[in-house]
C-alpha cells in the first residue's frame, strides 16, 4: 500500500531478489450463475478482481509479469478465489499503489509503464467483481503508517478523518460504474484486515498504545467509509475489519500481515502476507457460496481460464 515502501521494494525484485467471519446482505443483487462448490465442477463465472496492493499483494511468493509493474502475487486472494470457485474466466487487474482514480483512467507502473483503466476488464458478459480500494486516495494508508513510526509526535487525524469519509463517495461511484458496464453482476467491495492493533503496541509497531489509538480509529473510518459506499449502490461489503481482530502485525505467529521489513517472497512492509490472502479468500468465498472452501496451500486457478491482463 505504501507507495515509498512498495517502490524500493520493485526495485528491489527487479534487480535479482526472489522475492478467519461476517456477513453482509446481498443488497439489489441475484444469484451468481451455476456456483459449485465442488471444485472438480467448473461452474459458468466470469470473475474481474480489481483493487490496490492489500487485493495484489506484492511480493508474497511468485509475481505476476502482466504487468510487472503492478507487483501482484499469483498467490493473492483473487487467485485463491478463482481457484476455489473453478471460474469460467478470471481477469486479475489489482494494481499496488492503486487509486479509486485508476479505476478509470491510465495509471503509472513503479517501473515506469501504464496499466489501462482497471474498469476495462468488465464486461456486460462479468458476473463476479471484487474491489479493495480507497486506502491509497489522499495518501490515507501512507500517512497512517508514518504516524506509527518512532519520533513522529504530530498525526494529521482530523485531516485523515476527513479524507476516510470522503472515501464513500468513491466507492459508490466506483460499484455503479461498474454495475453499469456489467448490470448482472454481483459486486463485492473488501474492507482491509485489522494492520495496526486495536489495543496496545509491540516492538514491530513504533508508536506509543496512547499514539496508536487515533490512527486506529481513522483505519476503522475507512472501513467504515467502504461499507457505506458498498450499500448505497447495492453491492455486498465484505468485513475484513471484524474477522481480522487478533491477526495484526503484533500478533506474531498469528499475524496475517507482515511487519515493517520488506521480505522477499513474503511480503511488503505491513502488507498482508500469503495466509492473510488465504483468510480474504475465504471470507468473500462464504459471502459468494454460504459455504466453507476447502483452503489449498497455494493458489492454482486453472490455466487454461485465466485472462491475463496486459499492460
Amino acid at each position: 500500500m505504501r507507495p515509498a515502501l512498495l517502490l524500493a521494494a520493485v526495485a528491489l525484485a527487479a534487480s535479482g531478489c526472489s522475492a478467519d467471519g461476517a456477513s453482509s446482505d446481498d443488497a439489489g443483487q441475484g444469484a451468481l450463475p451455476d456456483v459449485v462448490v465442488d471444485t472438480e465442477v467448473t461452474t459458468t463465472i466470469d470473475y474481474v478482481a480489481m483493487g490496490d496492493s492489500f487485493s495484489a499483494g506484492p511480493f508474497i511468493g511468485t509475481m505476476r509479469t502482466d504487468p510487472e509493474g503492478c507487483a501482484r502475487s499469483k498467490d493473492n486472494y483473487p487467485a485463491f478465489l478463482a481457484d476455489w470457485l473453478d471460474v469460467a474466466s478470471y481477469t486479475d487487474v489489482t494494481c499496488s499503489a492503486a487509486t479509486t482514480a485508476d479505476l478509470y483512467a491510465p495509471m503509472t507502473m513503479f517501473n515506469g509503464g501504464t496499466t489501462t483503466p482497471q474498469i476495462d476488464a468488465v464486461s456486460a458478459d462479468t458476473d463476479l467483481v471484487t474491489i479493495g480500494i480507497g486506502g491509497n486516495d489522499f495518501g490515507i494508508y501512507d500517512s497512517l503508517i508514518t504516524c506509527q513510526e518512532p519520533g513522529v509526535s504530530v498525526c494529521p487525524v482530523d485531516q485523515l478523518d476527513t479524507d476516510a469519509r470522503k472515501v464513500a463517495g468513491r466507492i459508490e461511484q466506483a460499484v455503479r460504474r461498474i454495475t453499469k458496464v456489467a448490470p448482472d453482476a454481483q459486486v463485492y467491495v473488501v474492507g482491509y484486515p485489522d494492520i495496526l492493533p486495536t489495543e496496545g503496541t509491540c516492538a514491530a509497531v513504533g508508536a506509543s498504545a496512547e499514539v496508536l489509538g487515533p490512527v486506529t480509529d481513522v483505519a476503522g473510518l475507512l472501513n467504515a467509509s467502504l461499507r457505506k459506499g458498498a450499500e448505497a449502490a447495492g453491492a455486498s461489503y465484505v468485513d475484513m475489519e471484524a474477522v481480522s481482530k487478533g491477526h495484526d502485525v503484533c500478533a506474531k505467529g498469528r499475524a496475517w500481515v507482515n511487519g515493517p521489513r520488506f521480505r522477499a517472497g513474503v511480503a511488503a512492509p505491513f502488507h498482508p502476507k500469503i495466509n492473510g490472502m488465504r483468510a480474504v479468500a475465504t471470507e468473500v468465498f462464504r459471502q459468494v457460496t454460504g459455504d466453507d472452501p476447502e483452503v489449498t496451500e497455494y493458489a492454482e486457478p486453472d490455466p487454461d481460464v485465466v485472462v491475463l491482463n496486459q499492460s
